[in-house]
């Protein structure tokens, strides 16, 4: 196996804004289920916001919690 470093380098998004790593005790992995239709959306809107889809549809939860007096 080639031992050198890849040729390229990754380029940062520069519209991205950074984020803090979240350590195992901050965040707890999850699996949901939503139409193709709608997750391609939010998909859309998270890069639009420059944010990761899971703070997306992080964000979108705690608003509707908020909302319902949760």
């Amino acid at each position: 196996m080639n031992n050198r470093a890849f040729p390229f380098q990754k380029r940062e998004n520069p519209l991205a804004t950074p984020v803090k790593p979240a350590t195992s005790s901050d965040k707890e992995k999850y699996t949901a289920v939503m139409e193709k239709e709608i997750r391609i959306k939010v998909k859309i809107a998270a890069a639009k916001k420059g944010l990761q889809f899971s703070q997306y549809v992080e964000e979108a939860v705690l608003e509707k919690l908020e909302r319902e007096g949760l």
